[in-house]
């Protein structure tokens, strides 16, 4: 049943509405993405004030972010949706940009002392008072899903695969880190994802630079894969509908998303926590994105398409991805192990920080919170041991389903941010 719904409701749905939602968005925000590039790159090096830091902010909501899906979710969209898909994945993302900066902006206007998310601006929308809770059970469902046995299942496989060290092994240690980490809150939180993050993403980026580098030769072929295939409607029969419902870009759009969260609210959870001009923090929104799914999601889809000059066949999403960065010996496969194990462990702590925080403006009281936390933990030992496809179709329901809620709401209240927007730019 999930799978129908995500296949022939959210598949070509979601597409659509994310780049309506861009387009109406960038309009009512006056083209400032476009027009002021400069300025918001500057505000990046700003220093702000409070508990946890702006950068500090962005990088708990990029470990939220950076895992799964910039690894084993882009091979496994191209084995599905062909090279195209990252066609799909770039567009969604410039769109995704956007959204995510009214989000964040909107969530640092609408919280409520230090604490603040889509629940908190939802509550503004028409019927929000019944959304806003109904948004956040969501992600408390996700929580587990998408952000913590989707995560600890691929994680696990990448290191059995390279090192055979035992899943349940693997599972505990997972259990045992996601339950320190949450336990400091998100200071402690804040300062392991903003040590943690950058160094593995400057390693990943330096690897895969050196592979393309390599075999530049080939880079011509792979984007011409890449443009060819986007547009290869004639599998679904041409026309409008082949556009709408094409793999390349239903996979493309959905697993940019699944990666970069753009849309989905959870990021406005985490730039919350700190103090800053709300604008100059959705900025960081902006730079989430990029990073994710421009920067280490075109790494990715590059080295798997070099690695794989035939077409690739559906399959592991991890093990593709692993077996392509063998291309340059045992080290590379390793480190995309290493690495997506780190990674998924940085998105399990944030998505445990986002559910604690949905609990919160749910009003559960401290101890119950405190259950989830145990629970929360435990569940990652669960999901190193196996992760049944109803895991992935409930991952990818929940996070669509998010999504669309979320930027529907950030549009009926767009003159939030598009009021804060004219205001920064006027000078």
């Amino acid at each position: 049943m999930l799978t129908l719904i995500n296949e022939y409701v959210f598949g070509p749905l979601l597409p659509i509405v994310l780049m309506a939602a861009g387009v109406f968005l960038l309009i009512k925000n006056r083209f400032f993405l476009i027009l002021h590039p400069i300025k918001i790159v500057k505000s990046l090096f700003r220093k702000g004030s409070g508990e946890v830091s702006p950068f500090k902010a962005a990088c708990v909501a990029l470990s939220g972010t950076l895992g799964v899906g910039n690894i084993a979710g882009v091979a496994a969209a191209l084995a599905t949706g062909g090279a195209g898909a990252i066609f799909w994945m770039w567009v969604s993302a410039f769109f995704a940009m956007v959204i995510k900066y009214v989000e964040v902006t909107t969530a640092m206007i609408c919280k409520k002392g230090t604490y603040g998310g889509a629940s908190y601006y939802i509550e503004k929308c028409k019927g929000g008072k019944f959304i806003a809770p109904a948004f956040a059970v969501i992600i408390v469902i996700a929580s587990f899903s998408v952000g913590n046995i989707v995560q600890s299942s691929a994680a696990s496989e990448a290191i059995y695969q390279s090192f055979g060290v035992s899943k349940l092994l693997l599972g505990l240690i997972f259990s045992l880190l996601t339950l320190f980490l949450i336990g400091g809150g998100v200071k402690r939180v804040a300062n392991f994802s903003s040590i943690v993050i950058p160094i593995l993403s400057l390693i990943y980026v330096v690897l895969s630079l050196a592979i393309i580098i390599k075999n530049y030769a080939l880079m011509p072929s792979v984007l011409k894969r890449i443009f060819l295939e986007a547009f290869d409607f004639s599998s679904v029969g041409g026309g409008i509908l082949g556009f709408i419902i094409t793999d390349s870009m239903r996979y493309g759009a959905s697993r940019g998303i699944l990666s970069n969260e753009a849309g989905c609210g959870t990021a406005a959870y985490a730039h919350a926590s700190t103090d800053n001009i709300p604008s100059e923090q959705g900025f960081f929104g902006i730079f989430e994105v990029f990073v994710d799914t421009i920067l280490l999601c075109s790494l990715t889809a590059f080295v798997v398409l070099i690695a794989n000059p035939a077409e690739l066949s559906g399959g592991n999403g991890m093990l593709i991805a692993i077996s392509s960065y063998d291309i340059v010996g045992s080290f590379g496969g390793d480190f995309i192990a290493v690495s997506s194990a780190i990674y998924a462990a940085a998105s399990v702590v944030c998505w445990s920080y986002y559910g604690n925080e949905a609990l919160r403006y749910l009003k559960i009281k401290k101890q119950s919170r405190f259950v989830y936390t145990i629970v929360y933990s435990l569940t990652g030992l669960l999901g190193a041991i196996f992760a049944p496809n109803f895991v992935w179709e409930l991952a990818d329901a929940s996070i669509s389903l998010m999504a669309l809620i979320n930027t529907i709401c950030l549009c009926t209240i767009s003159n939030i941010s598009a009021k804060e927007t004219r205001l920064y730019f006027k000078d």
